[in-house]
């Protein structure tokens, strides 16, 4: 698996989405697979940077990539606070703009995007790792 540190900031986003979208490329992953996976990427990083209580000095997050009988594996791992977003309520996606409570909406494009997620905590270490 190909696996790059980064540093738990907003502007890593950015970094992150690159290293992915060249790893990607590298393994033969066309360019309309790649908008949905920056999508993805960013959608991931926010919620680790935004809500997962990290220190820059001592946080970070881990992305890996490979390739598992034909298939793209994304790997993040951050050393935030617990957080499963699989166990996250969905969205109402029938109510109103004005009835619909905040959030959500990222956890469920991730999952939409995604073939295959799974999620564990490990070491004092969230680990996602998504089947694509």
């Amino acid at each position: 698996m190909n696996i790059k540190s980064f540093s738990p900031r907003i502007e890593s986003v950015h970094e992150i989405q690159e290293f992915v979208r060249q790893s990607f490329l590298a393994l033969g992953a066309g360019e309309k697979k790649l908008m949905k996976i920056d999508l993805l990427v960013e959608e991931i990083v926010v919620n680790i940077v935004r809500y997962g209580g990290m220190a820059v000095e001592s946080g970070f997050i881990d992305v890996g990539v490979d390739t598992v009988d034909g298939k793209i594996i994304l790997e993040i791992s951050d050393n935030g606070l617990a957080f499963n977003p699989l166990e996250q309520e969905g969205p109402d996606l029938t109510a109103g703009l004005d009835e619909r409570r905040p959030g959500g909406l990222g956890i469920f494009f991730v999952k939409q995007i995604a073939e295959e997620i799974r999620y564990e905590r490990r070491d004092d270490k969230n680990y996602l790792r998504l089947c694509l």
